[in-house]
């Protein structure tokens, strides 16, 4: 068997020796042919090209994102997680530990435990977990913008990511006004920001897991909470949603709409507004087509992972 395994070294938690550890373990089961990205983009052409039986994806949630789309139809993916938050990973019950989650992976490829998963889509670009457009995408985008300042290349911490927010929030007066329309079979609600995911969590803070989309899970198609105007007095539902208490997901909350296994909807934005995928800044959109990808992928998993997707149950992170 051919493994292709495409590493990070630039992800938070990579290095030189960690990258030879998770080469060892999966030496053990297949041929490995490894791979050092060196640019933006670049797994994207190294998981594209030909000759894989097995690509192997190891860095941050940007990393993967970037070797599923370039993934040959037909070849499976294993997932090491070696970033600050690694949500994908995460969200397939795998070890947070680097090393550890590659031993399971080995094992999962020679048992041949693993799972389909559907993918959303955005403007043509997949992702494997969430879309955000709006105030998210703002702040990943100034995040991103100070990781480039950094000596080291390694990416701020969550409350990096809250101050980027508020500042984004300071910018328009503490209030998040509606400038775009979602349009949904006919439906039209307008929205100041929009969090779309594939499963849940939708991220994570620190060790909380987010509940923007709590009934998101790999067995139905997208969620997505809508947001409309929120002015200051309005503001405290963005952080008691995300982390106490998702009201906003029984539908009961007149400010936030919540759509849940949806298989795709349009973004109408009034002017340029910033778009991420997956954690990850890139750039602004006029227009956002959304669509929900049944069986996109198949990912090797725990056989614990396996057996609870099958029963319809949602996996438990290990190590979270």
């Amino acid at each position: 068997m051919r493994l292709r395994l495409i590493a990070n070294p630039a992800a938070s938690g990579v290095t030189r020796g960690l990258v030879e550890a998770v080469e060892r373990r999966l030496c053990g089961v297949a041929d490995v042919e490894l791979n050092l990205t060196d640019r933006a983009g670049h797994a994207v052409d190294l998981a594209r090209e030909a000759g894989a039986d097995v690509v192997v994806a190891m860095g941050g949630d940007g990393t993967v994102n970037e070797v599923v789309n370039g993934l040959p139809p037909g070849v499976p993916l294993g997932v090491v997680p070696a970033g600050a938050t690694s949500v994908f990973a995460r969200q397939l019950g795998l070890p947070r530990k680097t090393v550890d989650a590659a031993t399971v992976v080995a094992r999962a490829i020679v048992a041949g435990s693993s799972m389909m998963v559907g993918l959303g889509v955005a403007n043509d670009r997949r992702f494997t977990f969430s879309a955000g457009v709006g105030l998210e995408a703002e702040a990943t985008r100034l995040v991103g913008d100070e990781r480039h300042t950094r000596y080291d290349g390694r990416r701020p911490g969550d409350l990096k990511v809250v101050a980027a927010a508020v500042r984004t929030l300071r910018h328009d007066g503490f209030s998040l006004p509606e400038r775009m329309t979602v349009e949904l079979e006919g439906r039209r609600l307008r929205c100041s920001y929009l969090a779309v995911a594939n499963q849940h969590p939708y991220t994570y803070f620190g060790r909380f897991p987010v509940r923007t989309t709590p009934l998101a899970g790999f067995g139905t198609a997208l969620d997505a909470a809508v947001v409309g105007e929120l002015r200051s007095r309005d503001l405290w539902r963005l952080p008691v949603y995300g982390l106490l208490w998702p009201l906003h997901a029984r539908r009961v909350d007149r400010r936030v709409a919540y759509l849940h296994d949806v298989p795709g909807f349009d973004v109408v934005c009034d002017v340029p507004l910033p778009i991420q995928l997956d954690g990850e800044y890139l750039g602004r959109v006029e227009r956002v087509e959304i669509r929900y990808r049944p069986a996109a992928v198949r990912v090797f998993v725990p056989g614990s992972t396996a057996a609870a997707f099958s029963q319809g149950q949602a996996p438990e992170a290990a190590g979270t």
